[in-house]
């Protein structure tokens, strides 16, 4: 009689889930569609956001967007502007800018700079409304 061993391993997977960003694609972004994206994906925590530029930012220059940089040089506008796309020292993350940028008068709530680089303007009247220049991208969450 032959002995015949089976031996079975068992291996442990990690959970993954996709990465979800919020940008715009032709509809207009709303403060409601910020949080109910923040809510769904991010566990509510604006801390598990990170505040991305895309490709038609122009990084190294003097005005890397086209609004928003025609004022004071070095204004509420253009320093808020300047943390969602380069972040507070580095650090992206949505929570880390609506903090910083809350002493300067911009709400956490309803973030008018970050609306306005999602959407392309600060209102639909704008020469670039309908092109974001920033998206939103949620950390993968456990479930």
């Amino acid at each position: 009689m032959q002995n015949t061993k089976t031996t079975v391993k068992a291996t442990a997977q990690k959970a993954t889930t996709k990465t979800a960003t919020l940008q715009n694609t032709g509809t207009p972004i709303t403060y409601a569609c910020i949080w109910a994206f923040i809510n769904t994906h991010a566990k509510g925590q604006p801390q598990n956001v990170q505040v991305v530029p895309l490709n038609n930012v122009k990084l190294n220059t003097a005005q890397p967007i086209p609004f928003g940089y025609n004022g004071k040089v070095g204004g509420v506008r253009q320093t808020i502007q300047n943390w969602l796309l380069y972040g507070v020292k580095g650090n992206n993350s949505m929570h880390t800018i609506l903090t910083s940028a809350k002493p300067l008068g911009h709400s956490y709530k309803s973030p008018i700079c970050l609306l306005a680089m999602l959407n392309g303007g600060y209102s639909p009247s704008s020469a670039t409304w309908g092109t974001g220049y920033v998206k939103l991208v949620a950390q993968p969450q456990a479930t």
